[in-house]
């Protein structure tokens, strides 16, 4: 769930008209980081179901 909330202000960075192709790149690289942050969550989850995954994840 928290995942797809990180999406929708994704969405909003991506087709805002005022902020620089730099600042997008840089909101976006922290929002990348902080899905790579969910993943180290998954030592505290038994079962893999449970599991943050990524983009990969879900082919």
């Amino acid at each position: 769930m928290l995942r797809d909330r990180l999406r929708v202000p994704e969405q909003n960075i991506n087709s805002n008209k005022t902020l620089s192709d730099e600042e997008k790149v840089n909101i976006q690289q922290y929002i990348t980081r902080c899905y790579g942050s969910l993943t180290t969550f998954n030592v505290l989850f038994k079962n893999k179901e449970q599991w943050f995954v990524g983009e990969k994840g879900s082919e």
